[in-house]
């Protein structure tokens, strides 16, 4: 595969919701024992519908004999365990049979599904190669002046560049997820070394990793690479199977602006530091993490995670970089905690005409207790109200709950890109302008 073919996709994903076969091998179907129950053809697919899951279809199933099927179809009674020997392939998958249609041969199915992903289909992790292809499914609509789609996002860190392209269909595909939901490509990605180092299987899956997250975090629900595969000159080496994370087509509110795709180039490096920092990793990751969940939950829940998030990275915060006693800074109330954490990351904690029914009902309860002029304080109470319901101020924070939500999200969005150490424009969800429109963070416009 040459250079101009590295982002071109290397299979059918065009039409959205379509299956696609993305391997072909002859299958050993052992059961817990690891006796061969039947030999069988198979298609290794990936099912966008109605859920995406990578599929093992059985493509021969009127061959097989009575005492198979009848076998077999006791066993997906039984829900029990099976393992698939991939022969040409030379792996092996756990896998559950979920769909067994074996008493008429003309319209008989059989299907299994592997018990996690992702899977190494190809090659392992010592596995060397020059570049990855991988693609996304239902990324931001990413377009560059003049309202065009970007012809592509180079993101650099360090001996490591990701090479970003919108799909050619994209234009197509997102009107019909808009109108029709579930799942489409729309970029094509190419990750590679600088200096033309080759690539471990291990390096590979790491990075992978971090690019889950990475536009995950930029779109504000997941999105994750799909089905990659490494490449050592013109050879496929090495293949990574998996499907979509996203429930199905979603434009949540998130801080990267599609049509500011230097955003993403801006923020890419010190990502990737965080990511690679032993004292940061895990925390990183989990905060993420819960900020995708509280993003794309209900507004009740949302808020209850965005507080504990805050209080996490305050906590790892005080202890990592300010070396505060773990002890004793646990003691403090929660937004005590979470106050600390804003004022080191130089993040306004007051409440803004951004929030209008919060600030009223702050305004309300200001007269009696000041502490309602810090965001913090009232975001812990709001979320302490549904979690220890008081009788005294019964249904006055029913009005602020999403507010109180899209508030507490900002302030985790700022953070996590305050510990990026970034400083460049975001897209600000508080003061539901149009695509486009960003802002700089703020503790940089306030130099």
């Amino acid at each position: 595969m040459n250079d101009k073919d590295q982002t071109v996709p290397l299979f059918p994903f065009g039409v959205p919701n379509q299956s696609m076969i993305i391997a072909k091998d002859q299958i050993l179907i052992k059961d817990s024992n690891e006796t061969v129950l039947s030999t069988v053809n198979a298609d290794i697919r990936l099912d966008l519908v109605p859920r995406p899951r990578i599929n093992v279809h059985v493509t021969n199933v009127e061959e097989l004999n009575i005492a198979e099927r009848v076998e077999l179809a006791w066993m997906l009674a039984s829900g029990k365990l099976f393992y698939l020997e991939l022969k040409k392939h030379k792996k092996c998958i756990e896998g559950y049979l979920t769909t067994c249609h074996v008493s008429n041969p003309k319209e008989s199915s059989l299907i299994f599904s592997p018990s996690s992903e992702t899977i190494i289909g190809v090659g392992n992790k010592d596995t060397q190669m020059q570049y990855v292809i991988f693609y996304l499914f239902n990324f931001k609509k990413i377009i560059a002046n003049k309202r065009r789609y970007s012809k592509n996002v180079n993101l650099e860190a360090g001996n490591w560049v990701v090479e970003l392209k919108s799909f050619t269909d994209s234009d197509s595909t997102f009107k019909k997820l808009k109108n029709e939901g579930g799942y489409g490509l729309t970029h094509v990605g190419c990750l590679r070394k600088k200096d033309g180092a080759p690539i471990s299987g291990e390096e590979a899956t790491d990075k992978l990793d971090m690019l889950y997250y990475f536009f995950s975090f930029a779109k504000g629900a997941w999105c994750n690479p799909v089905c990659a595969m490494g490449f050592n000159s013109s050879y496929r080496v090495w293949e990574s199977w998996s499907s979509p994370k996203e429930p199905s087509f979603s434009q949540p509110l998130s801080w990267f602006d599609e049509h500011h795709s230097e955003q993403l180039e801006n923020l890419f490096p010190d990502f990737m530091r965080c990511w690679n920092d032993e004292y940061w990793n895990g925390t990183f990751q989990q905060a993420i993490y819960w900020y995708i969940n509280a993003n794309n939950s209900n507004i009740d829940v949302g808020i209850i995670l965005t507080q504990t998030v805050l209080e996490n990275l305050s906590l790892d915060y005080a202890v990592n970089e300010c070396k505060k006693n773990a002890e004793t800074f646990v003691r403090l109330y929660a937004f005590d905690k979470i106050k600390f954490l804003f004022d080191c990351l130089d993040i306004p904690n007051y409440i803004t005409g951004n929030t209008p029914k919060l600030m009223k009902l702050a305004e309300e309860f200001k007269l009696k207790d000041s502490m309602w002029k810090d965001a913090s304080y009232s975001i812990v109470r709001v979320r302490n109200s549904l979690i220890h319901p008081d009788r005294k101020n019964h249904g006055k924070f029913e009005d602020v709950m999403y507010d109180t939500w899209n508030l507490g999200l900002w302030y985790l969005e700022l953070s996590l890109l305050n510990l990026c150490r970034y400083s460049e424009t975001y897209h600000n969800r508080l003061t539901e302008k149009s695509i486009g429109v960003v802002e700089k963070v703020p503790w940089e416009s306030k130099l």
